[in-house]
């Protein structure tokens, strides 16, 4: 077995630089580079244990995609040393981070809530950590959780995989763990002594459970402490999955406790700066308190003639109650120049406007010796006076027609017949969509009380009546009693299909499932890629259960298959148990599938189960399922 030290090339590619800390036996870390696309990355040598295992578990957690779980490069061995390739972790551990004081409640809820989020999204894979400790979490600069070690510690470590019940709970009990870690920067050791967490403060225990964090700790929630207590109590309660405690601890905010690996806060003085580091942070996440103003408020409180927030620009003011009531409708027809021009607009007589959306006590003023002026209502004609534009004395009631009910002082305002107004189109529409939809209601009726064939739905019924033959008539003599139609009761309906799993009662990609039945030959349900066709020795095979509207008479099933090989069976079984039952029909795949069955089969529920994988273009096994229907 060959010797990893500083410089050397692992397959060939990956130069290792210089050791990091690792708090697992027979395993090395290292900071190394890529030689090939010339980036930085992390190897971790297996020198010993369970080395086959441990490379294969690396490999099924390549498969998981988050931005949370630190990604699987590589795989391999070099002279016989396993290693496993990740890309390089920047961010501080949990174990870093609690070194001088327990997070605040916060910050315990938001890290460990972004940790539960990822290893959901791996439990959906059928992917399990069962390692979690606080030297796996980390926590970057930026904010950002990274989670290292996905099923590959466990297999390091030997932990048994029960089923998937039991992993899941595992994973969740051991993320309540690290909250308890996080609010009093104590690690609660599990009962079973597995995870051995080096140079952390044991939480002292109570009745063979650990001391509720808020006895420890002040300012713990009541929610956090009630969930570390009865998680880590002997009753197996609180959550069952990490999406149980995404749930439990939702909603979170923003991380700022993250930093880089590397600053361990070393520096002379920090031992003093660690005391006050709670309550700065404390500080820091107090809520920030936003003035909150309601739209009534803004109106009330604002003075007159300020344009207030979100309104439009103010209508054209309206003209003095002073003016004489007409029966006519008046429409200016231009704009009225500023109070300084209007001596020049008087000047040629052809009309003073008014400024559109201009406040009312903006207007010109005339003086009160203003002599009457005459305006042709209706005939446009122009005013036989100008006011002249020198003197600014206000306007007297007379010269709005207050008392002699004179005429109005514009002239090129004029009166609109009554003939003219403007054309109101709603009542029309209005109409028009009242006699569609009485029409589409009389189509309506027709249609649904009429026969496919047209004729009347009571005596077209009574004259077919006596052409259909008597069921209860008994076969000729010699004669077999001919077998019931199968499609009596019509075509089969699929109401549902879900998947079936035997490792992980949640299915494979169950979320994508319908895909199948969708109608749609582009979309497809997919499983899980593997490297063999036997699902990687990891289980027997992968099923559909489909149910069906009512029990039907079933002949066969079509498959629309991607990738070439594979086979499947079809039984009238559930998906409780996929294995039992007869067998309908099986076969081998290929891209369109036609299982029909030996005598048509009465049934509400089938089960599709896949004992072969198909290979794919890419040379890896998996199914990529387009359509399934049932005739």
């Amino acid at each position: 077995m060959a010797e990893v030290g500083r410089g050397t090339v692992l397959a060939g590619r990956y130069r290792v630089l210089e050791p990091l800390p690792s708090d697992l036996d027979g395993v090395s870390v290292w900071r190394a580079t890529d030689q090939i696309l010339d980036r930085p990355v992390r190897v971790r040598v297996l020198q010993s244990g369970d080395v086959a295992p441990a490379l294969d578990a690396a490999r099924r957690a390549a498969l998981v995609t988050d931005a949370r779980l630190v990604r699987v490069l590589d795989v391999g061995t070099h002279e016989g040393v396993g290693y496993v390739v990740s890309e390089q972790i920047v961010g501080a551990s949990l174990a870093q981070l609690v070194e001088h004081g327990p997070l605040t409640a916060d910050q315990a809820r938001a890290v460990v809530g972004e940790a539960a989020a990822a290893l959901e999204v791996a439990r959906r894979r059928g992917v399990h950590h069962l390692a979690l400790r606080p030297s796996v979490v980390h926590v970057s600069a930026d904010g950002r959780v990274l989670i290292a070690g996905l099923a590959l510690d466990a297999a390091l470590l030997g932990v048994p995989h029960g089923d998937a019940a039991a992993t899941s709970r595992r994973d969740a009990v051991d993320l309540v763990r690290l909250l308890y870690t996080g609010l009093t920067g104590r690690w609660p050791a599990d009962r079973d002594g597995v995870l051995q967490v080096a140079g952390m403060e044991l939480a002292p225990v109570l009745d063979g459970a650990p001391v509720p964090p808020a006895e420890l700790a002040a300012g713990v929630p009541n929610d956090l402490d009630t969930l570390c207590t009865v998680t880590l109590g002997g009753y197996e309660d609180g959550p069952h999955s990490p999406g149980d405690l995404v749930h439990e601890l939702e909603p979170w905010g923003e991380i700022r406790v993250g930093r880089s690996a590397d600053d361990v806060a070393a520096r002379p003085g920090a031992a003093a700066a660690a005391g006050s580091a709670p309550a700065e942070v404390e500080a820091a996440t107090a809520p920030v308190r936003v003035p909150r103003q309601s739209v009534r408020t803004v109106f009330d409180e604002a003075p007159p003639g300020v344009v207030r927030p979100g309104t439009p620009p103010p209508a054209a003011p309206a003209r003095a109650s002073g003016l004489p009531t007409s029966t006519s409708r008046v429409e200016r027809t231009s704009a009225l120049p500023a109070a300084g021009a209007v001596g020049a607009a008087g000047a040629g007589a052809a009309g003073v406007g008014a400024t559109h959306g201009a406040p009312a006590a903006a207007a010109p003023t005339l003086p009160a010796s203003l002599p009457p002026v005459s305006a042709g209502h209706g005939g446009g004609g122009a005013p036989s006076s100008v006011p002249p534009a020198a003197d600014d004395d206000a306007w007297g009631t007379a010269a709005w027609g207050g008392d002699d009910g004179g005429d109005d002082p514009f002239p090129f305002e004029q009166d609109e017949p009554e003939g003219r107004r403007r054309f109101d189109p709603t009542a029309v529409v209005l109409v028009v969509v009242g006699i569609v939809v009485l029409v589409g209601l009389v189509f309506a009726a027709r249609a649904l009380f009429t026969l496919p064939d047209g004729g009347d739905p009571g005596g077209g019924t009574q004259a077919e009546e006596p052409a259909a033959p008597p069921s209860s008539a008994p076969p000729a003599e010699g004669e077999e009693p001919a077998p019931e139609e199968p499609a009596a009761g019509g075509p089969p309906v699929v109401l549902g299909i879900r998947t079936v799993n035997p490792t992980d009662p949640a299915g494979e990609r169950e979320e994508e499932v319908s895909r199948a039945i969708d109608g749609d030959p582009a979309s497809f349900w997919f499983s899980q890629t593997y490297s063999r066709p036997d699902f990687g020795g990891l289980k027997d095979g992968v099923g559909l259960e489909v149910r069906l509207a009512q029990p039907t008479a079933v002949s066969g099933v079509t498959l629309l298959v991607n990738g070439t090989g594979g086979n499947v069976e079809v039984r009238a079984t559930g998906g409780d148990a996929p294995t039992t039952g007869d067998v309908l029909a099986s076969g081998p795949m290929g891209p369109e599938t036609a299982l029909t069955f030996a005598a048509p089969v009465e049934t509400d529920v089938l089960t599709v189960w896949f004992t072969e994988l198909p290979t794919m273009a890419d040379g890896r096994f998996r199914i990529e399922l387009t359509e399934l229907t049932v005739g």
